[in-house]
């Protein structure tokens, strides 16, 4: 599959996800699973690199401010589990920095 079309098919996924279990499933989904899978992919290939800023502005346009300032908060302070994929990957390595970098530039741009 391309890698396009891979990221392109879960942020549309998402849509059905919150609207099934709500904006906080939605939001592990996508950025907790999901965009973390493709961070860590990137570590050591150049195509899921080069994918990572289209993949976060098209998350930015899924979620409100709010709702990305929220998630991407300290994880205390939006009661994510201490076992959770975003918890395990916040040694934030380089690419997990900067998928959040992305994320809060594509969100601020579209603000």
């Amino acid at each position: 599959m391309e890698l396009h079309r891979m990221w392109t098919e879960q942020c549309d996924a998402t849509t059905g996800i919150r609207n099934a279990f709500g904006t906080q499933q939605a939001l592990n989904y996508l950025i907790g699973e999901k965009l973390l899978d493709f961070i860590e992919a990137a570590e050591s290939n150049d195509d899921f690199r080069s994918e990572l800023p289209a993949f976060a502005a098209r998350i930015s346009t899924l979620f409100d401010s709010k709702q990305l300032a929220a998630y991407l908060a300290p994880t205390e302070a939006v009661n994510i589990p201490r076992d959770s994929s975003i918890v395990r990957c916040a040694s934030d390595g380089p690419l997990v920095a900067e998928a959040w970098r992305q994320l809060e530039f594509a969100e601020s741009s579209t603000s």
